[in-house]
């Protein structure tokens, strides 16, 4: 019979893992559905095997039947949400989500989403102005992953106990491993999937009868059709199954959804140990509470809203501002689109043929490269010119249009990140938040100075305009920048943001430069006094001001410090539709501009100054960018053109505008 327990599991499953990212200080232990999910992955697999082995004539053929079957099953639902998500993103996402994610799509497409986040990822997130819409997938990327191994392991003489040498060679590796590296690596995940190959030799293999299961075209997770046959099971002995079975359930329920945040090292194997322990002494009549009728549907639709889940929880996060009713529409949302998905995709294509199946998918995968290269293969379609191939970093011209901002608009917030790293620059590693060393300078002409740029990304921001406008002057241009970290003061009080303020200090004295320049978004510096207008005892500006006194004691002429101005939000990517719909420029002002935190910086920036004396300089770009007229800050043009992308940068027009600042200022070394 149609085992509805480990359906049942799944839905327990699921909805511990939605808890987790829809109510995470709630339910802070809900990570353990994925644990859950594997040790069910590891049991489905056990039985596919067995069923080949025993059907199959051929080791070749069992292994090619067992892929064709796991593959049949995943493969049509994860390229379609996958399609779907990118289509959403361009269509409705922020501006500044896109590149990370047209990044992530990427790696989820080939099954690696299994890594860590890069730096520049983690600077953006930190920022809220990106959340990875494909993050949830390297769960699946661990399970094919796994797939590579399954079949050997399968093979090996006295499964049992090889399994158990591996699974604690696995565990072992998984404690070992930094907690960041061991939850992502499929080596750390094997004691895991061994859990559930064990449970399915230790009570189901043996019971296995050739016409026991349904033909497993017409259902991945049915956990096929397995008959009961309790004589033959090894661990018949235990006769209490059902208050045994229902106490295992109770537990992992309350290690799910307890509201305590447990230990991960240690709840882990609990939860692993428990759910192996329901596969086994469970079925369809001794477990009631798993077999309801709500749960298993649940479980049913979990493949399809665990893929589905994500990515409406991103744009809540991104658009929504913690607003808890959309937060619940969002929920509403995922599980209805998850029954519609089950029932009218799901269910179709796992009755196709492989042939079929096999088309759907390569249909499914082409669509989705053609959408992430859209931009591209429309450029080449329409023999669109390069926007950039201006002597000007902006590329404007007269007589462009709205429609002629937004598309640029939009090429700037995609293409931020990107237009950070500049070919100038030797980088010491991944570009752009790194030290970029600028080449093609005359290293030899000591009339020229070693000039220094320190700031956060900021600073790769400005490194085009400093080699342009101050390359002449330079000999040697050193530019740091640091995803997040401010050079004055750990930002956030975070421990890499001072790892950073060690680098800034150990760059700057091994290169003494001649002039330094302080290029950096204010975080930490704007926070506000205790007491306003109190130096002495404000703990961020004499942290600010031993690390200033530090660097000019190695800066030879002159310390240049750029002043604070207000940051924007995410409504300037609509800037463009503001325009259309006849808003007032004020009006816009007010909707895009961020006023908190920057005054205070101002002060900060000003009284070190003031107690640098005459090494140290101020330049603002106030002039620039604020209205003396309506006393408001302005962050775009009459034309639509934005200064500021919506990850808070300036855009190449807002480069231009400022390039006279920084071409006085090298015009006078």
């Amino acid at each position: 019979m149609k085992r509805l327990d480990l359906q049942g599991i799944r839905g327990i499953a699921i909805l511990a893992v939605l808890g987790f990212h829809f109510f995470p200080k709630i339910f802070s232990n809900g990570y353990l559905g994925v644990d859950q999910f594997f040790v069910l992955s590891g049991f489905l697999m056990c039985m596919l095997l067995s069923k080949s082995e025993k059907t199959e004539q051929s080791t070749l053929s069992m292994i090619q039947n067992f892929y064709i079957r796991r593959f049949r099953r995943i493969l049509p639902l994860y390229y379609l949400i996958i399609f779907i998500s990118l289509i959403f993103l361009y269509a409705i996402f922020p501006d500044s989500a896109i590149v990370i994610n047209e990044k992530s799509a990427k790696q989820a497409m080939i099954f690696l989403s299994n890594r860590l986040k890069t730096d520049e990822e983690s600077y953006f997130e930190m920022l809220s102005i990106a959340v990875d819409i494909f993050t949830h997938t390297w769960s699946l990327s661990v399970e094919i992953q796994f797939y590579l191994l399954a079949p050997l392991i399968f093979l090996i003489p006295s499964r049992i106990a090889s399994m158990v040498y591996l699974s604690i060679g696995s565990l072992i590796y998984f404690y070992y491993l930094p907690p960041s590296f061991a939850f992502l690596n499929v080596f750390s995940r094997i004691w895991q999937f061994l859990a559930g190959m064990m449970a399915f030799i230790l009570c189901c293999q043996n019971s296995m009868q050739e016409n026991a299961y349904k033909l497993l075209e017409e259902c991945e997770d049915i956990v096929e059709n397995e008959k009961s046959d309790n004589s033959k099971n090894p661990l018949r002995f235990f006769k209490p199954c059902s208050k045994i079975s229902m106490a295992l359930t109770v537990s992992v329920i309350f290690v799910n959804f307890n509201m305590l945040t447990l230990p991960a090292d240690i709840v882990r194997p609990i939860a692993t140990f428990l759910t192996t322990a329901i596969i086994i002494f469970s079925n369809s009549e001794n477990n009631k509470l798993l077999s309801n009728n709500i749960l298993t549907y649940i479980g049913d639709i979990s493949y399809s809203l665990y893929l589905i889940h994500w990515p409406i929880y991103a744009y809540w996060k991104l658009t929504q501002n913690e607003n808890i009713l959309m937060l619940i529409i969002a929920i509403i949302l995922s599980i209805a689109s998850a029954a519609l998905v089950y029932n009218y995709f799901e269910k179709w294509y796992t009755v196709l043929s492989n042939r079929n199946v096999a088309i759907l998918t390569v249909i499914l995968m082409t669509g989705n490269v053609i959408i992430l290269n859209h931009e591209t293969i429309n450029e080449h379609i329409e023999n669109q010119k390069n926007l950039h191939n201006f002597t000007s970093l902006d590329g404007i011209i007269e007589n462009m249009t709205l429609e002629d901002a937004k598309a640029i608009n939009y090429k700037w917030n995609t293409h931020d990140t990107e237009n950070l790293i500049i070919k100038a620059c030797n980088y010491s590693s991944t570009p752009p938040l790194s030290w970029c060393n600028i080449t093609g300078l005359d290293q030899n002409d000591e009339k020229k100075y070693k000039i220094m740029v320190l700031g956060n990304s900021w600073a790769a921001n400005h490194a085009n305009l400093f080699h342009q406008e101050c390359g002449h002057k330079a000999r040697i241009m050193l530019i740091g920048a640091k995803y997040g970290c401010e050079p004055f003061y750990p930002s956030l009080k975070l421990d890499r943001c001072q790892k950073d303020i060690d680098d800034f200090k150990k760059h700057i004295e091994e290169f003494q430069p001649d002039y330094a320049f302080h290029i950096t978004r204010h975080i930490s510096y704007g926070e506000p006094f205790r007491k306003a207008g109190d130096f002495v005892n404000d703990e961020i500006y004499n942290i600010m001001l031993d690390n200033l006194q530090f660097y000019t004691k190695y800066i030879k002429k002159k310390f240049y410090i750029l002043d604070a101005i207000p940051r924007i939000n995410g409504d300037m990517g609509k800037l463009v539709e503001f325009m259309k719909i006849n808003l007032t420029l004020l009006d816009i002002d007010n909707k895009i501009t961020d006023l908190q935190f920057y005054e205070t910086a101002r002060v900060r920036y000003h009284q070190l100054v003031k107690d640098c004396g005459e090494q140290c300089e101020l330049f603002d770009y106030a002039p620039k960018f604020y209205r003396n007229s309506t006393k408001h800050w302005r962050f775009f043009d009459d034309r639509g053109f934005e200064y500021m992308t919506t990850i808070n940068h300036l855009s190449f027009h807002g480069l231009e505008l400022v390039r006279d600042v920084l071409r006085d200022i090298c015009r006078k070394l």
